[in-house]
């Protein structure tokens, strides 16, 4: 099982979109500030201050407490937020990285590389299609490389009569590679 301890893989990825989190929670804050200005904007609210009875408009009597408590509020909310997506983020993360790593090393025609990530990751169904993917690239390698080994076995003894095997074995390397298609080169 691969346990991961850093739980900032793809920083740029995990901290822009905790920032949004929290730009979120702050823009939620103040709109619940506004719309409490406004619906209570006509009335009056009479409490005491420091002893004294005072009658005031409901906004301004409550304008420093609210925007206390909302600031608090939405600070911690924020930060704890932040702090929950950062680490579990990186079951997002971690296979978005590994991809990125795995599919590197097969680009470059390592056929025997798989991806594998833990269980409690996100994306395992992208994961199992990339390796169905690479599973059948690797098996249509192998059958390809198989045929040229054998071409190459029959074109080495230069007998004549290998001439009509030759040509079965261009025939189906030719099948082989036709099954793929390609923006460049012929396209037959």
């Amino acid at each position: 099982m691969i346990r991961r301890t850093n739980y900032f893989i793809k920083k740029g990825f995990q901290f822009n979109f905790a920032f949004k989190f929290a730009l979120l929670i702050l823009l939620e804050a103040a709109l619940i500030a506004g719309l409490f200005a406004q619906i209570s904007g006509n009335t009056l609210t009479t409490g005491y201050s420091d002893s004294i009875l005072t009658i005031e408009r409901t906004p301004n009597f409550f304008l420093w407490p609210m925007l206390l408590v909302i600031l608090i509020t939405a600070v911690g909310i924020s930060l704890a937020g932040m702090a929950v997506f950062i680490i579990l983020s990186h079951r997002i993360a971690g296979p978005l990285y590994r991809f990125e790593k795995d599919l590197g090393d097969i680009g470059y025609g390592d056929l025997t590389k798989r991806i594998s990530l833990r269980k409690t990751d996100q994306l395992t169904d992208i994961k199992e299609a990339l390796n169905t993917l690479v599973d059948t690239f690797d098996e249509r390698m192998a059958r390809v490389k198989s045929l040229l080994t054998e071409l190459k076995a029959l074109t080495d003894k230069g007998e004549p009569g290998n001439s009509a095997r030759i040509q079965n074995i261009v025939k189906k390397l030719k099948e082989e590679v036709d099954r793929f298609k390609v923006t460049s080169g012929p396209n037959e």
